[in-house]
Parts: structure tokens; sequence; C-alpha cells
């Protein structure tokens, strides 16, 4: 059986239900190139900022972190900045920050939610119409010749379940990865916390020196 042929048997439904994992395949080889360009910090990331910004290298600091990308360096980032301003400026600065980089880690992740919510409902409407059709081929048949053989036609209430298959199979697939994504931006917000809270108390330690 060839996809085309698949396509056929589960209906009209079936277009959107192609659509829908089509873009399912999009959005995870988007985020997938994504993340994999991602700095996730981590002790030696840690050692070098704290370095850097003990030894008064703000600037050292700066190009580096300008060089990385994702909300670990993005929230460091927007801290050194503002280093010399204070407690409440550096503070200010990676909040605003870590909301902007929320918006990008869980960007287009909205689409495979609803994915995971559509697609049953559009196979099981597929599903549905095509039992419709069989029913009425059995009644105009049946009403012809009520001893006609409808076993041909009842065949086709297999083929009217493959847009619910289908439908099922999308959302459990689009459940997987929109799961593995967003576990993967929620690290990355939580490292980025981590961050956030080293450099405050960097500038405590600063401020008390």
């Amino acid at each position: 059986m060839n996809l085309v042929h698949f396509v056929q048997q589960g209906g009209i439904f079936m277009v959107p239900l192609v659509f829908l994992s089509l873009l399912s395949m999009a959005v995870g080889f988007e985020r997938m190139l994504y993340f994999a360009n991602l700095n996730w910090g981590g002790e030696a990331f840690r050692a070098r900022l704290a370095g850097l910004l003990r030894e008064g290298k703000e600037a050292e600091a700066i190009a580096w972190l300008q060089g990385l990308r994702g909300a670990v360096s993005g929230t460091a980032l927007a801290a050194v900045k503002r280093w010399g301003r204070g407690r409440s400026s550096v503070e200010n600065a990676m909040v605003a920050q870590s909301h902007r980089e929320q918006a990008s880690l869980f960007r287009f992740l909205v689409l495979l939610e609803t994915t995971v919510t559509a697609s049953p409902l559009i196979g099981l409407l597929g599903t549905i119409t095509g039992m419709m059709g069989v029913f009425r081929a059995v009644s105009a048949k049946i009403a012809e010749n009520p001893q006609a053989d409808t076993s041909s036609i009842l065949a086709g209430i297999g083929e009217a379940l493959v847009a619910t298959a289908t439908g099922i199979l999308i959302a459990v697939v689009s459940l997987f990865i929109h799961n593995f994504f967003q576990r993967l931006a929620e690290r990355q917000m939580d490292e980025a916390q981590d961050i956030a809270n080293e450099l405050i108390d960097l500038l405590d330690e600063k401020d008390r020196a």
C-alpha cells in the first residue's frame, strides 16, 4: 500500500492530518536546530564568568557572552551590562531578559499542542463521515435488493477507521516531540535562574568588599 492510496482510504479529512504531521515534523526539526546551538551553562561557564567579574573584566565578559546563545548567556549578559549600576538595575535587566528568552525557548510549541488536540478530533470526524457513507451505500443496496450481499461494502468500515488511527498516531508523536522540547526549555530557564542567583551573590560580595 503506497502513501497516496493510504491517504485516499482515509478520505478528505486526511488532507489536514497530513498537513498537521508535516507541521509537527517541521517544528521538531526547527526546535532541534535551535536547542542544539544554545549554551547550557555548567560549572566551567560559571567559573569563567565569576572569575572575569571578580577581576573587574566586564568588557571581556560582555564580548565573550555576546558570542553565545540562549537564556543562560542572555541573562548573564544583561546582568554584566548593568554591573556597575546597582543591584536593582541588574535584577530588573535579568528579569526583562528572561521574559524575552522564554518567548524564544517556547516558540512554536503551541503548534504542537494544537496538533495533539486537533488531530484525533479530525481523524474521528473523518471516520464518522466515512461510516455514514458506508451505511448509505448499504442502505441503498438493500433497498434495491433485500437479499444483496453487503460484505464487500462493509469492508469500507475498516477503511473509514484509517482517519482515526492516523489522527491518534500524529497526536502521540506530536505529544512526545512537544514534551521533549518543553523539558529542554524548562531546563534552560532553570539554569538561567541559577546563573541569576549566582550573579546576585557575586554582586552582594562586591558590595561588601
